[in-house]
């Protein structure tokens, strides 16, 4: 996973740039500097950072040694894949600890991974012409970060995340969004004091500058159970709520879902999150489609090719109720990676594209292609993609 995400990475981005950026004192609570220079005094860190050392500036979150804990919940089975995520420490909010120390990644707001060698670290320090280590452990290590923040995507309703590579006394501050990873200059922790003013400003910043997808909120105790049993899926399974606006008519649909499930896919790209949900306001159950299309000016929004293909009486096309471009509460929210691409201070890095969350839900729940009944059905379901395909392509034939 490391060597399909290389190229995605733009940094090194001056550290101090990237915290006003992302996590501007102007909007951390009760942010005072004078207090900040006596807390963070040159040399709290020592070169076996720990946790007990880096808690003081976070008292606010629960630091987890998990290094020797996988993550069994979330990612031990995939596809016939076994994913052992194992970081070294997870961070997460208040009150959100879980009661067993195996890493859970569907909670963690942000993963640490300590390296003790210059060997493994994942990036290149000044005069390099490439951010990313071209070494075989520099990209074991790029793998395996990734792959952290790949199960942590894709466990959660998130519009970024954070994450911290230190590598003995050097650490780098990484933001991931679809587009691709914004990766800091080096802190030297022993004399530098932004790793602290990092976790210090994340402690108090607000859930959707911390990357939370606001759109998104917890299900209510009978609307989660009323869906579970419509869903018929177990009583433990974390629901969620979300409201999308009709094509038809003002007002919205209010649905419920189940927390997203882990997939193994890069953290780049479309990242559709699609699964059936519960409409509270009609009472049946829907396709619900969480991803982050591409932003250009000719690629048409999904809910409007669907209502297209309906207007020209395409056959077999599903009917798409509710769909749009999810707001960002502030401009964090927004991906972030393409923006700062052109920076003086980017290395090179292949070209990015500009990404947009969307919601989108549709009439109709099916099933999987992979769980048809017969060769017929796989045979006429490709036909009748085929067919909505030719009217885009009017000009393809097919045999």
């Amino acid at each position: 996973m490391g060597k399909e995400m290389k190229g995605y990475f733009v940094g090194p981005m001056p550290v101090r740039d990237f915290l006003q950026e992302f996590l501007p004192t102007s909007q951390i609570p009760d942010y005072d500097p004078s207090s900040f220079t006596s807390a963070f005094a040159v040399g709290t860190f020592n070169d076996t950072i720990s946790i007990n050392a880096i808690t003081p500036f976070a008292p606010q979150l629960s630091f987890v040694d998990t290094h020797k804990y996988e993550d069994m919940k979330n990612c031990s089975k995939l596809n016939s894949m076994v994913f052992n995520i194992k970081s070294d420490v997870c961070m997460y909010p208040d009150g959100c600890k879980p009661s067993s120390p195996n890493c859970d990644v569907s909670a963690t707001e942000i993963i640490i991974e300590f390296k003790w060698s210059p060997s493994h670290d994942a990036f290149r320090h000044p005069g390099a012409d490439s951010l990313v280590s071209q070494t075989e452990k520099g990209m074991d290590t790029l793998g395996q970060i990734t792959s952290y923040t790949a199960a942590q995507l894709g466990t959660q309703f998130r519009t970024h995340v954070f994450s911290v590579l230190i590598v003995r006394d050097c650490a780098r501050i990484t933001r991931w969004d679809r587009e691709g990873a914004i990766v800091t200059s080096a802190i030297n922790y022993n004399n530098d004091p932004d790793l602290a003013d990092f976790f210090y400003c994340y402690a108090q910043a607000s859930p959707k500058m911390c990357g939370v997808d606001t759109s998104i909120t917890l299900a209510g105790d009978k609307e989660a159970d009323l869906a579970r049993s419509q869903l018929n899926i177990p009583s433990t399974t974390h629901m969620l709520k979300i409201d999308v606006p009709n094509v038809e008519g003002s007002g919205s649909l209010t649905l419920v879902l189940p927390q997203p499930v882990m997939k193994s896919h890069s953290p780049v790209g479309r990242w559709t999150h699609a699964c059936p949900a519960f409409d509270l306001v009609n009472k049946k159950l829907v396709m619900f489609k969480d991803s982050w299309r591409v932003s250009l000016p000719d690629v048409l929004l999904e809910g409007k090719t669907y209502k297209l293909l309906m207007s020209h009486n395409v056959s077999h096309i599903p009917k798409c109720i509710a769909y749009h471009d999810v707001p960002p509460s502030i401009a964090q929210q927004f991906t972030q990676t393409t923006k700062f691409s052109s920076a003086e201070w980017a290395l090179p890095h292949l070209p990015l594209t500009l990404h947009t969350h969307h919601h989108l839900a549709l009439d109709i729940v099916g099933k999987k292609l992979t769980e048809f009944e017969s060769s017929h059905q796989l045979v006429s379901s490709v036909c009748d993609a085929l067919i909505g395909t030719s009217f885009f392509n009017p000009h393809t034939t097919y045999s």
